[in-house]
């Protein structure tokens, strides 16, 4: 399973990059769910991490998903896949708009991404809508409030697994799974093994707008690899300053 940070600005890439990132997602934290930075700063992180990480992979998102007219969606997804990132990430929220959207986003001849919103389930229809179009190189199930819980806290194993059965229906396409993500979360993913998981809040201290944390990521990559020897090292990254830690696990 491969680990996807979230950074906000070329300080943040750079460092998830150095911390064992294997995903450099490029999104706004304080902007919503998904987002979006100006494109300019899109464009110079992309050549920072070009630069210095050449081999890591760079997503980047459009904005929320909303009900924002399907013809601006696709002009968004021109300009930041223009920025030269891996991968174009674009909200899908259930509804009679998403069938539409999927189309439009399947014919542009982009890397698209879609992020199926799942704050009330997995909509299988959708998803089914998307595995269809057989274009995008990998699918993603998110959560918009981010204050409800995590995406495992809040949906059970059988329909993250049969999201993921069906993401990977075809053999160039992944699938991941993100939505306020926790360290506790790491055993379930580890069973449902997606192709990659999404993490920002769990990598920061304080809220997920705060400041990315590149120790938290390199224990939340070790956690991943199955090294739960680290595990105290998040008990540590987690104490208040001058709080001794003890033998007992934060799980």
């Amino acid at each position: 399973m491969r680990l996807l940070v979230s950074a906000k600005n070329r300080a943040e890439a750079l460092a998830a990059a150095a911390a064992g990132a294997d995903f450099i997602d490029l999104k706004d934290p304080a902007a919503g769910a998904l987002g979006a930075l100006p494109i300019e700063h899109i464009a110079a992180i992309t050549a920072a991490l070009r630069a210095g990480h050449p081999a890591h992979a760079i997503s980047a998102t459009v904005g929320d998903a909303d009900d924002t007219p399907i013809g601006e969606v696709l002009v968004r997804v021109r300009a930041v896949a223009a920025c030269g990132v891996d991968y174009v990430k674009v909200g899908v929220a259930p509804g009679e708009r998403a069938p539409a959207l999927l189309a439009a986003l399947a014919g542009c001849g982009l890397p698209v991404v879609p992020v199926l919103i799942a704050d009330h389930g997995v909509d299988m229809a959708l998803v089914e809508c998307a595995v269809r179009s057989a274009m995008y190189p990998a699918l993603m199930l998110d959560t918009m409030d981010k204050g409800a819980g995590s995406l495992l806290q809040r949906l059970g194993p059988a329909p993250l697994g049969a999201f993921l059965a069906a993401a990977r229906r075809r053999s160039t396409s992944m699938g991941g799974l993100a939505g306020a993500l926790r360290v506790d979360d790491v055993p379930q993913l580890l069973a449902l093994a997606p192709d990659f998981a999404g993490f920002r809040s769990a990598v920061c201290t304080g809220a997920r707008d705060g400041a990315l944390d590149a120790q938290r990521v390199r224990a939340l990559k070790a956690e991943l690899r199955g090294a739960s020897g680290d595990r105290r090292a998040w008990a540590e990254l987690s104490m208040p300053p001058g709080v001794a830690t003890t033998e007992r696990s934060p799980r």
